[in-house]
């Protein structure tokens, strides 16, 4: 027998027209947006952009569904489907691809190996939700995943896959008994005024 699932669990994250949202969404849920939003969208599940959108970042998920505008790094390990009069530009990694727009757009679609899906739905699998995405090496080793096993990277190795915006933050670890470090002007300075 199946658990009963409330409305709330199985519901899409809705982020409603009238608003702007920018920064990095992590999710068990699939998401719904009909606002614009600057940034990067990780789920396990679906996305749907609304006419409505404008998407500046990545998207990583397991479905897309666009009717909006997006200038983004799609990585979608189900299947990418462009409604009439949305437009993509940027890389699209899908294991299934549907264009049924007729505006100007400007993206390369690759179909990584089943492998390589299996792999990136292995790790979507892991989501934990207790740590910001910004600061998630899942982030990286997603795009990674993606990005070292398709046939862009072998032919134009230094393009850039991600917007400076979506790079993932670097983090620093410190040792506790490090003493910081003074710089020489500081130095002098105290010095002088000894």
């Amino acid at each position: 027998m199946k658990p009963h699932l409330s409305k709330d669990s199985t519901s899409p994250i809705f982020i409603p027209n009238n608003s702007y949202l920018e920064g990095y969404l992590k999710s068990h849920k699939s998401v719904r947006i009909e606002c614009n939003f600057k940034g990067t969208i990780l789920t396990q599940k679906k996305v749907i952009i609304e006419s409505s959108s404008v998407v500046i970042g990545d998207i990583i998920c397991e479905e897309l569904l666009l009717s909006g505008i997006v200038k983004v790094n799609i990585f979608c390990t189900g299947r990418v489907e462009m409604n009439p009069d949305s437009s993509i530009q940027g890389k699209v990694y899908t294991s299934m691809f549907t264009n049924l727009s007729d505006t100007n757009s400007d993206f390369i679609v690759q179909i990584p190996k089943r492998s390589v899906l299996n792999e990136v739905r292995k790790h979507l699998e892991g989501l934990k939700t207790d740590i910001g995405l910004s600061k998630d090496e899942l982030l990286t080793t997603i795009r990674d995943c993606f990005y070292e096993n398709v046939y862009a990277r072998r032919k134009n190795p230094d393009e850039k896959i991600k917007s400076e915006f979506t790079a993932q933050l670097k983090i620093l670890k410190r040792k506790i008994d490090e003493a910081p470090k003074v710089s020489k002007t500081v130095v002098e300075s105290i010095k002088k005024h000894q």
